[in-house]
């Protein structure tokens, strides 16, 4: 009933403020028909259904190629019966079996040294089950990204994005990088937030996002001022691959990592329109849960999968080691940084430091986890239909089987078990540094959202 109420409230403030404004036209993209509709309609599904959200959105099918991978089997070791997170200033223990049973997860893989340990379904998934991936998605673009630069599409990160995006070269986008948007760096105008002028809800519904992203942006600050989270930068990548490669999102990822690989099955990934074909490259690439796995795998070994190279070790060591000379202050997700966590290229990561040694994750709202600890040689993947724990909490979860798997060995202090002191009833939070003015209104001050990713 609270988000059936906040969807009629937000459909009503559209009304009247396209009324006062003369036309849709005038109110920008929130003011499209098409859009509000999605907003109202999808978005009340996707809130009481987000397992299902994809079946809302046209897609792409990412095609496989026989023979698929099949991990070998572990015939040594298992995972720890029971697991620990932080909860407050207490420690909690519980038995792994009832967390994953509690917590609307759908799929749970460990993989260790290349093999599968530990692959449990639930909630009614199998493991042919589609998982959608949210913003995982964004990991896999990044990955994209890498390989368009280690076949020379893309000339590098430092390169400006004008030099492939023509159309935003006199509206002060000149000075934005590829590494720009690929640290969340670029300066654009984004608002983390979910009522319909909002930005972060435009680009999941908005039904022709190319021209959107080409033509209704704003530069908010120069780039590399600070890390604010912004879905703008990945649709911005994925616009520089299509123009480069020649090919759709779709299309570049069956051909250099989904048949190379051996994925087991084919992937969805939604676009915006039939009419505008444009992935959702931020948040919608529907797989499965074992071929997930793969991609961790497939960064675990440093981009090399059975001898071939598929994405150059150097993109994958750029791509998510820690960068001890990124010292922005943080607009977004402030937590993960209070608590010593970093960002690269699309992945979250813990730890480094002088050992060196740190873990990364590709994740995603409602409980979407890539977990990859490189000293521990381990891969975990998580899918779910909501959290269930909090997103930090998890990631202990993984830690500590990590660390269990291993011997102890390969997962360092720096990110034990204990390192966040965790709010469960706050989680981490996205908090928006300035309150933007929303059209045909005064000031609106936004109060934080919980972590969606």
């Amino acid at each position: 009933m609270r988000n059936y109420r906040r969807f009629v409230f937000s459909f009503f403030v559209c009304m009247a403020a396209c009324l006062v404004r003369g036309s849709y036209a005038a109110a920008g993209p929130w003011g499209n028909p098409d859009y509000l509709y999605r907003y109202i309609f999808w978005g009340l599904r996707e809130e009481w259904s987000p397992s299902d959200g994809y079946k809302m959105f046209p897609y792409r099918t990412i095609e496989t190629q026989p023979p698929s991978y099949e991990f070998p089997r572990a015939t040594t070791g298992a995972v720890p019966s029971e697991v620990e997170y932080q909860e407050g200033a207490s420690t909690t223990r519980v038995a792994l079996d009832q967390l994953l049973e509690s917590s609307d997860t759908h799929a749970f893989i460990v993989l260790k040294d290349g093999k599968l340990l530990y692959e449990r379904y639930l909630n009614g998934y199998q493991r042919d089950s589609i998982c959608i991936s949210r913003s995982v998605a964004k990991s896999f673009t990044s990955a994209l990204v890498g390989i368009a630069i280690d076949e020379g599409y893309i000339k590098g990160v430092d390169d400006p994005i004008t030099n492939y995006l023509p159309e935003l070269k006199d509206r002060g986008f000149g000075a934005i990088t590829i590494r720009n948007l690929l640290t969340m760096g670029s300066g654009i105008h984004y608002r983390v937030a979910d009522l319909p002028w909002d930005e972060d809800a435009l680009y999941f519904f908005y039904p022709n996002s190319r021209e959107m992203l080409l033509y209704d942006t704003e530069i908010a600050e120069p780039p590399g001022q600070s890390f604010h989270y912004t879905d703008f930068n990945v649709g911005l990548l994925a616009i520089i691959i299509e123009r480069t490669t020649h090919r759709t999102l779709s299309q570049y990822l069956q051909e250099k990592i989904w048949k190379p690989i051996g994925m087991e099955y084919s992937a969805l990934w939604s676009i915006d329109s039939e009419e505008d074909g444009f992935e959702l490259s931020h948040v919608a690439l529907n797989a499965r849960a074992i071929d997930f796995a793969k991609f961790g795998q497939l960064f675990l070994d440093n981009g090399k999968w059975n001898g071939r190279q598929i994405i150059s070790d150097k993109w994958v060591r750029e791509s998510t080691a820690p960068d001890p000379s990124d010292h922005r202050p943080w607009e977004t997700y402030e937590l993960w940084a209070e608590a010593g966590g970093y960002y690269k290229y699309f992945w979250w990561g813990e730890g480094g430091g002088a050992s060196g040694d740190y873990v990364y994750s590709a994740i995603g709202r409602w409980g979407q986890f890539i977990f990859v600890a490189p000293k521990a040689n381990v891969v975990i993947v998580r899918t779910g239909g909501r959290f269930g724990v909090d997103q930090l909490q998890w990631l202990q979860v993984f830690r500590c089987i990590a660390t269990s798997v291993s011997g102890g060995a390969g997962v360092s202090s720096s990110v034990s078990c204990h390192q966040f002191a965790v709010n469960p009833e706050v989680g981490l939070v996205r908090v928006e540094v300035t309150h933007p003015t929303v059209p045909g209104s005064g000031t609106f001050s936004q109060a934080p959202t919980r972590a969606g990713l």
